[in-house]
């Protein structure tokens, strides 16, 4: 072999490494750019090819006495060479399938190569020069796996449905190059280890080169154009972000209002319908938040499937909707419209654990009757809206003067919220008398609000608004603390008096009461038979067997619980006799007509023969004149509490009253 033609065999491997090396660092930047695995495994796998042809070149410099560098640097480029179409191979799947090929098959096709290559060098040890298996197996076999290899990512790159020219340009340098090295295969078994064969070497080598270049710089212009590509995609993603909720897919305000001004624009009649979904927050705490996106995904498709075929759906709050519906003239229409969403609403939504159902609270306003523009059509919606909720209604329409029914609630709302931050509420006692031991046997707590402006307020002028607030279960807590307190100081002055206490619907039954109980008597050092529960009726026979579970429960802890207002709910015999209650109190209704009407009378004393006839004790309220108490004794009620004893008291005033000797 010519001296020039070993030079530029070498000249021409080292530009061909030169090559690979600038190309594996330039991707091996970008995927620490990037983060893209399939740009590690391309940028590890040129690394590979330019050490396999700096090893290939050292090996045809080293002269062959010097065995040990010869085995190795052998080994190397074989390994290598392997190597580098199976990190190509790698790099082109990663690429098709977007996923991260596993760390367990690399090793595992490493630990092959490392064999394979192991044995064909092993093979010929000691062979003084290369015979024709040695050439077959270190040789021909190699590139037949190479070129396989190449022609497999190509035809992957092909399969890409993203067929750009670059990613064309690709597949075609990586399946030429892989049918050259077929080609260089059977060239090499076919011509002698001669001139035409060296020949033909650097023929394929310089063609190499140059599919190396087209190769390098397409993978460059791919990545360029598949960044400016994902570029586009995120701020596609980010205008559609702008404009639509990323939970459901639906309009979000802004967007609303915008496309709801443009609709408004064509001067066409519509109703603007504000939907919020009822005790939602509570469903979340159910069945997890998980479950609460997907119902709120849910009720998005049932509104964009539904009949109505509303022009917008938005979704302005946390479980707020607003459905833009046209085509909508009479009441009639707007009634089928109200009862198709309620439907809709009301629909089961199926779990593993079972299925849940929904209701929902509606506003209407209409356009141009309640408003000229988006904003202000809005606003009325959402007025209707909170109005249907403070008046538990299924749904309101917008009617002018709303706005200062509003801002009246907001302004009680803050003075309420003020109220519980500042306890202004304050307990009254009014007494309970025994009647047949002439004592006072214990207290009713009954609240009171220190306005700061108003005076004293009464109940009824401010616990329908908590409760329509939802702040009944603060008030609760509040005033329990207050009745355990009072509790506490009586025990200290030796007062062997009991302290009932009203607790509302929404919070009787919710966990998190019989904790607070147990944290306030063992704070206050208060025995729990001196504290009472009083609860309605309708409180009771919510749920009979769930209400009749936990009533056992607090009395195992020592508290009573009684029913309040016996007699105006659903009073039922059976419920009497399944519920483990202490004590009946009748209410003051039967008990004010009593002495003039035989009925009422009638029923009041039925009431006190069957409490005893179910081992319960009874008292009677509203007691007002000597009369009714003188009737009551007679037919053996057990109580009486009213204006005829005392109203209610503050605390000392109160404990006054209890010191002092009555007689009725």
């Amino acid at each position: 072999m010519s001296a020039e033609l070993i030079l530029a065999r070498i000249m021409l491997l080292l530009v061909q490494a030169g090559l690979a090396l600038a190309l594996s660092y330039t991707l091996w930047h970008f995927y620490r750019i990037y983060q893209r695995h399939h740009l590690k495994s391309w940028a590890v796998g040129f690394l590979l090819f330019g050490c396999y042809l700096l090893a290939l070149n050292l090996y045809s410099m080293v002269p062959a006495e010097y065995q040990l560098i010869h085995f190795a640097l052998e080994f190397t480029h074989i390994f290598c060479h392997y190597s580098f179409a199976i990190w190509i191979l790698l790099g082109v799947r990663e690429a098709v399938s977007g996923e991260r090929i596993a760390v367990r098959l690399v090793n595992r096709l490493h630990l092959v190569l490392l064999c394979l290559s192991l044995i064909s060098v092993l093979l010929f040890v000691g062979e003084p020069t290369p015979n024709i298996w040695q050439q077959m197996v270190q040789t021909n076999l190699r590139l037949l796996f190479i070129g396989a290899a190449l022609l497999v990512a190509g035809s992957w790159l092909m399969g890409l449905p993203r067929q750009l020219m670059v990613i064309r340009l690709v597949a075609w340098a990586v399946k030429l190059w892989g049918v050259q090295m077929v080609l260089l295969s059977l060239l090499i078994s076919y011509l002698d280890n001669s001139g035409p064969l060296l020949q033909a070497v650097l023929v394929s080598k310089h063609l190499e080169l140059l599919l190396q270049t087209v190769l390098g710089l397409g993978l460059v212009l791919w990545l360029q154009e598949d960044e400016r590509h994902t570029n586009q995609q995120l701020t596609e993603k980010t205008l559609y972000l702008d404009s639509h909720d990323q939970l459901t897919g639906a309009l979000n305000r802004d967007a609303l209002l915008a496309q709801l001004s443009d609709l408004l624009a064509q001067q066409q009649p519509l109703v603007l319908v504000m939907l919020g979904l009822d005790k939602f927050k509570r469903v979340n705490e159910t069945v997890g938040l998980k479950h609460g996106d997907r119902i709120l995904r849910e009720v998005t498709r049932r509104f964009e499937a539904s009949v109505l075929k509303p022009r917008f759906v938005a979704r302005t709050g946390g479980d707020i909707f607003a459905l833009v519906l046209q085509d909508i003239q009479t009441e009639k229409q707007r009634q089928f419209c109200v009862n198709h969403l309620e439907q809709l609403i009301e629909k089961p939504f199926n779990f593993d654990s079972g299925m849940l159902k929904l209701t929902a609270t509606m506003g209407l306003a209409q356009y141009p009757e309640h408003a000229a523009s988006a904003e202000s059509l809005l606003q009325k919606a959402n007025i209707a809206f909170h109005q249907a909720k403070r008046q538990q209604q299924r749904w309101v329409q917008y009617l002018p003067g709303m706005e200062e029914e509003t801002a009246r609630m907001l302004l009680l709302e803050k003075e309420l919220q003020q109220a519980l931050t500042e306890k202004q509420f304050e307990l009254f006692y009014q007494p309970q008398w025994h009647l047949r031991d002439q004592r006072i046997e214990g207290f009713e707590a009954l609240v009171r609000w220190h306005h700061p402006s108003r005076g004293l307020l009464m109940p009824g002028q401010f616990l329908p608004e908590m409760e329509r607030l939802g702040l009944m279960r603060e008030l609760d807590f509040l005033l329990l603390e207050q009745a355990v307190s009072t509790l506490g100081r009586w025990r200290s002055r030796q007062l062997d008096l009991s302290v009932a206490v009203n607790m509302s619907p929404i919070h009787f039954e919710q966990p998190g009461l019989k904790q607070k109980i147990q944290q306030l008597l063992q704070q206050y050092n208060v025995s729990p038979t001196m504290l009472e529960l009083e609860i309605t009726e309708n409180t009771a026979m919510g749920d009979m067997e769930q209400g009749r579970n936990y009533v056992s429960e607090l009395q195992q802890m020592g508290i009573r619980v009684s029913i309040d207002d016996f007699g105006t709910g659903y009073s039922s015999l059976g419920y009497l006799r399944r519920m483990p209650i202490d004590k009946i109190k009748i209410d003051r209704s039967f008990i004010m007509d009593m002495a003039g009407s035989d009925s009422d009378m009638m029923i009041v004393k039925t009431m006190i023969t069957l409490a005893h006839g179910l081992g319960k004790r009874i008292l009677a309220e509203g007691v007002e004149d000597l009369h009714q108490l003188q009737l009551l004794k007679r037919m053996g009620c057990d109580t009486a509490q009213g204006y005829l004893l005392s109203k209610p008291l503050p605390e000392a005033e109160a404990l006054a009253l209890a010191k002092q000797p009555l007689a009725f």
